[in-house]
């Protein structure tokens, strides 16, 4: 019995991108010889169950060390443009500060080009990645 390698592999493909439900997620990465600090400010009136469920009271702040990583999880799924409109609309700034430099992104417009532009996958979108340099 002969078995098309073509047909295997595509068939095992097929099957692997059809039935994985990968995580997605936003990781913060500290490039820098220094500490960082990223706080996202929440908008209290819309709700995001994956932002309040690591938020101290209406923010999430992370200090990182030089050289660390801190991460959102937002369960399973990939970083559609739907997707980061929800979490758009669910922050109200984000603020990244390095010892040099603070950059705020306060309106909605920059919340989301900073998501869209950061998103890795290669057949998911899963991950947003943002580089603190």
């Amino acid at each position: 019995m002969k078995i098309n390698l073509k047909l295997l592999v595509l068939t095992f493909l097929t099957i692997i991108i059809t039935s994985c439900d990968p995580p997605h997620y936003i990781d913060f990465i500290n490039n820098t010889n220094a500490r960082a600090k990223v706080r996202l400010n929440l908008n209290s009136k819309i709700e995001s169950f994956d932002l309040e469920e690591i938020a101290t009271g209406d923010s999430i702040v992370f200090n990182l060390k030089p050289k660390d990583t801190a991460n959102i999880h937002f369960g399973i799924g990939d970083w559609s443009d739907i997707g980061i409109e929800e979490v758009t609309r669910s922050v109200k700034s984000i603020e990244i500060e390095t010892q040099e430099i603070k950059t705020i992104y306060k309106t909605e417009n920059s919340i989301k080009n900073l998501l869209k532009n950061n998103r890795h996958g290669v057949f998911f979108k899963t991950k947003i990645k943002i580089e603190i340099e």
